[in-house]
């Protein structure tokens, strides 16, 4: 029999393991038992030795269940992974979603690509599938598409693939009912609505509930909406620049639309509305990441009681 690999050789004990992962001793033997994930060796006197191969499987199996799988099914997507592939799991499975989807893209495979997508949804959290798969895979159809190696067809098959899961993953998000309302929606020339669901997902950990309108959304929709569900905030992406006379009369009109309620502007194209969103009452978050954005919202709700009581409890 070959010699384990050095990721396969047990030398954690399981105190530790738990303190790495998080994942209490007591669960580590329960999932052990009922699962067969972990698996460690014994020493000679019989305690359990971890292997870095174990760390990573545990690691997954927590953020499968966190993200809001039963911890039986979670085991057994890990067990068909790696039986599918043969490839450890400690190999990073969002690059590799990433990579079957863009082969599929590649190959111009409709229904390859709505396979990849669709096998990416479970790999953790809806924000975390969208933060390493959907996000960074678009970006890289966007970049080929500039450069031509990818057609308006095949940009446009993964949009449409994409858009597919991220709307049935955050149908699967239940926020608390008391979670105060966000309308999220692209200006009324925008044409890209991914974004949206990125944002989204971040919200829903934020303690918000989303409501996304999508791409093209008339300021009269806006206001609808706002007066419809009494939002805590209205997010809108524009992701390319548009021309002075244009950006004036949408502001204008998105500020009337939000009336009282705070509102924020991100994407490629917002910068270049700063000034004239700031003037309106605006805040511009621009291409920030994520996790500085939370910030900034809760900078823009702090003035709604109602909103700020409902997300502390």
């Amino acid at each position: 029999m070959p010699s384990p690999t050095p990721s396969h050789r047990g030398k954690y004990r399981i105190q530790t393991v738990a303190e790495m992962t998080g994942v209490p001793a007591a669960t580590l033997r329960a999932w052990e038992r009922r699962y067969g994930i972990p698996s460690p060796e014994r020493s000679d006197a019989s305690y359990r030795l971890f292997s870095d191969y174990d760390v990573s499987a545990i690691r997954r199996l927590k953020e499968l269940c966190e993200g809001g799988m039963a911890p039986a099914e979670a085991a057994r997507v890990i067990q068909r992974e790696q039986t599918a592939s043969k490839t450890p799991v400690d190999a990073d499975p969002y690059a590799r979603g990433c990579e079957a989807i863009l082969a599929a893209i590649e190959d111009f495979d409709p229904r390859g690509v709505e396979r990849a997508v669709r096998s990416v949804m479970f790999l953790g959290s809806a924000f975390t599938v969208f933060e390493r798969v959907l996000g960074p895979t678009m970006r890289t159809v966007g970049d080929r598409w500039h450069e031509g190696s990818f057609s308006v067809a095949q940009e446009h098959m993964a949009t449409e693939a994409m858009l597919g899961a991220s709307r049935d993953m955050l149908r699967l998000v239940d926020p608390a009912s008391s979670a105060p309302e966000v309308v999220l929606a692209c200006f009324a020339d925008e044409e890209h609505a991914l974004p949206l669901y990125g944002v989204a997902f971040a919200l829903v950990q934020w303690g918000f509930r989303p409501l996304v309108l999508g791409a093209r959304t008339p300021p009269s929709a806006i206001r609808h909406a706002v007066e419809s569900i009494q939002s805590a905030l209205v997010g809108l992406s524009v992701s390319t620049e548009l021309p002075a006379h244009r950006g004036r009369e949408l502001v204008d009109a998105y500020a009337e639309a939000a009336q009282s309620v705070p509102w924020i502007v991100g994407g490629a194209g917002s910068d270049h509305l700063r000034e004239m969103v700031e003037a309106s009452g605006g805040m511009v978050v621009g291409t920030q990441p994520l996790d500085q954005v939370e910030s900034l919202v809760d900078e823009a709700t702090t003035g709604s009681g109602s909103a700020k009581r409902a997300r502390r409890g």
